[in-house]
């Protein structure tokens, strides 16, 4: 798990959202282009989506 922004790459799990009512989920990193990262739901078949660094959160420490 990362540590700080710095450190997602492919593979990461990360907290991501659809929008500002939606909750926190699990996503994982599955692709980079530059500072965007193309990522998918870990739980939820519901294809692709992209997001910036700021737009995702880390993981809580401990959490594995």
């Amino acid at each position: 798990m990362p540590r700080d922004r710095d450190e997602i790459g492919l593979g990461s799990v990360v907290l991501a959202h659809e929008g500002p009512e939606e909750g926190w989920w699990e996503a994982e990193i599955i692709g980079m282009n530059g500072r965007v990262f193309s990522c998918r739901w870990r739980d939820y078949d519901q294809g692709t989506f992209l997001r910036q660094p700021g737009e995702l959160a880390l993981m809580p420490p401990g959490k594995e």
